[in-house]
């Protein structure tokens, strides 16, 4: 018997045997648990072919209930304890009723829903046995690190689950509860395929529309991230619709995201829900990217009014995703031009003469300095100057730096402009180290054949440029982790070309340490000129984990040579690197002078603790040589506000 950490029930043990009607059902293993009953696989034998077996889902009504009243008996018996009788009262009445509308809905013959079997009472409880093949839940399958290999794999799910909703819609019935522990991911029909037919499991927390009173709002507090807004706050008056489509979007994201839980998008006032960049859709066509964005931003809204109406509405987008992803429609891509380029500005210049810090007063974000009007203070007449927004002069503070030793803002991918970089309070980042002309042993014994690298180029507003994903990845397979690619310019379009880039990826999506030596990429034009990105030359440091498995290393150093897609068009990218472990041949610390303000870890994560600045220092060490470089940064650590 086992049960969950933050879960007072008891499962059933494997093998353990529920006979009911001359039929025994054997338990094969534990499926889900949701607030009012846990689900498990099973099996029986065939009457005529004891040889033979069928397997089953059996659902349990075993109401969760945080002080513990309701509990197995060493018998496998619930036992309903002491003041949670009408608790499990009103589960009971909505457990049936959602047998009745599984029923109901499983007679449409529409796919997505179990056959119901039966439903019979034994261990002083109620037991619905249902048809399904061998599967998984949605939420195992994702813990377990099962991730869809493609965005078309995730839509055809979608598209299943919104088949699904749909029956329950059409009778004026909510699921309520749709999340990754309710979808039950089918083994696929054929051989060696990803699976992405799917079950909607879970009928519990059904509501109807045109009765309030089957809501029992305070007994299912939903799974968080997954529950739209109204039914959280058990507002029935809002509910419709909507009110799934808010789940479908958010288990959508969870997909995309490789199990990431969705919370509080839309106050994250992020336009790009999911990156351009992401595994899924680092392939795609930008417009792809743009369309899934533009299907979550809406899925998600807090707002029942601004999120889509009906499932219909939500189809047609899909569908123009789907004729997106296979070229049967092509979408021009519209973007308001972003202000300025992207280019590092130019080193400033240090500023002279002393700062006024001691005459300004900071109020509500603006920083306000008296000046003398013309004579003597004693006038009287003063100017007030107010400068919204200025910045704290941030070269007043010296730092010892080496022009080897390259840093890099990973969520910003350019190098820090003169080793300054702003982080918000309570918020963290990552810097990420490069060495200019380091000499180093590499050890070889293992291939580094689960780490790939990406070479791609984007125009201006993230134009990504048209590649095909054969020519521009590869994996280290070689015998001592070398790789040479080329990547070849065939975008049609006109765009200005922005940035090329080289991605390094993790797919063991674990924690790693690599060194990744760039030792050529080199751009060659239409017209045969060649041209060297240097700013991409030397040993990048790279740490990896679970969220942070790919790195992107970008130059705009092709600008000195090149500016349209037009420019480049029959030319090519080409990129030679090579890979090692890093631990068997560098050292790598960080130190922070004012930890109270901003701290950094071994890896080079720094998290904002309260306003102020701080100086770290990042030191490398060669192992075998003893060689050492250092070089400091300087973080001001600045209000949300």
């Amino acid at each position: 018997m086992k049960k969950d950490d933050m879960d007072n029930r008891i499962r059933l043990p494997e093998g353990y045997r529920i006979s009911h009607g001359g039929r025994s059902y054997t338990i094969s293993r534990y499926v889900s648990a949701g607030g009012n009953s846990i689900v498990y696989q099973a099996w029986y034998q065939d009457s005529l072919m004891p040889e033979k077996t069928h397997q089953v889902l059996i659902k349990e009504l075993y109401p969760y209930d945080p002080a513990g009243r309701i509990t197995r008996r060493e018998n496998m018996c619930l036992e309903i304890g002491p003041g949670a009788e009408k608790l499990y009262g009103d589960h009971k009445k909505s457990y049936l009723l959602g047998n009745r509308v599984h029923l109901t809905l499983a007679t449409e013959g529409k796919g997505g829903i179990a056959d119901n079997l039966d439903s019979f009472e034994e261990n002083g409880t109620v037991y619905t046995v249902l048809t399904a093949r061998k599967g998984q839940v949605l939420a195992e399958m994702l813990k377990e690190k099962r991730y869809f290999p493609s965005l078309e794999d995730t839509v055809k799910c979608i598209r299943g689950l919104l088949n699904i909703l749909e029956l329950f819609h059409e009778h004026r019935l909510l699921h309520l509860d749709v999340s990754p522990d309710n979808i039950f991911i089918l083994d696929p029909r054929e051989k060696g395929a990803f699976p992405t037919e799917l079950l909607l499991l879970d009928f519990n927390s059904v509501y109807s529309m045109d009765d309030q009173t089957t809501y029992l709002g305070d007994y299912y507090p939903g799974k968080p991230g997954y529950m739209a807004p109204e039914a959280v706050l058990s507002r029935t008056g809002e509910m419709g619709p909507w009110t799934d489509l808010y789940s479908v979007a958010a288990v959508w994201y969870t997909m995309l995201c490789d199990g990431k839980t969705p919370e509080d998008m839309e106050i994250s006032n992020e336009k790009e829900l999911v990156s351009p960049y992401s595994r899924l859709l680092l392939h795609e066509k930008e417009v792809a990217a743009e369309q899934v964005n533009r299907i979550l931003n809406r899925g998600l809204r807090i707002m029942p009014s601004d999120r889509y109406p009906s499932i219909r509405d939500m189809r047609a987008d899909i569908q123009e995703l789907s004729d997106i992803l296979t070229g049967a429609v092509r979408i021009p891509v519209f973007r308001t031009p972003s202000a300025g380029n992207r280019k590092r500005p130019a080193a400033g210049i240090w500023a002279a003469g002393a700062v006024l810090l001691a005459c300004a007063a900071f109020f509500g974000g603006r920083l306000s300095l008296t000046a003398e009007k013309g004579g003597s203070a004693a006038s009287g007449e003063t100017d007030v100057v107010t400068t919204e927004n200025t910045k704290l002069d941030l070269y007043q503070f010296p730092l010892e730096t080496d022009d080897s030793v390259v840093l890099t803002q990973q969520d910003v991918r350019y190098p820090l402009v003169d080793n300054r970089m702003d982080v918000q309070v309570q918020t963290s980042t990552a810097v990420r180290i490069m060495l200019r002309d380091y000499e180093h042993s590499r050890d070889t014994s293992e291939v580094i054949d689960t780490y790939s690298l990406f070479t791609f180029y984007t125009g201006e507003g993230d134009k990504r440029g048209w590649q095909n994903a054969d020519l521009t990845y590869d994996f280290f397979y070689t015998e001592d982790n070398t790789l040479h690619m080329e990547l070849p310019f065939q975008d049609p379009n006109h765009f200005n070309l922005d940035y090329v880039g080289v991605i390094f990826q993790n797919f063991n999506y674990d924690e790693s340490e690599l060194i990744l030596d760039i030792t050529r990429c080199t751009l060659v034009d239409g017209a045969g000129n060649s041209y060297e990105m240097t700013e991409l030359l030397g040993s990048h440091l790279l740490f990896f984990d679970e969220e942070r498995w790919q790195q992107n290393m970008i130059t705009t150093e092709n600008r000195k040579y090149v500016e349209t897609f037009d420019d480049i068009r029959g030319g090519r990218l080409i990129v030679d690197a090579r890979a090692c472990y890093l631990d068997p041949v560098l050292e790598v610390t960080w130190t922070s002078d004012n930890p109270d303000i901003a701290t950094v870890d071994e890896r080079g994560r720094v998290q904002g603790l309260r306003q102020g600045t701080a100086t770290l220092t990042a030191t490398v060490r060669d192992k075998n040589t003893g060689e050492e470089r250092s070089t400091q940064m300087l973080v001001n650590v600045i209000s949300k506000l």
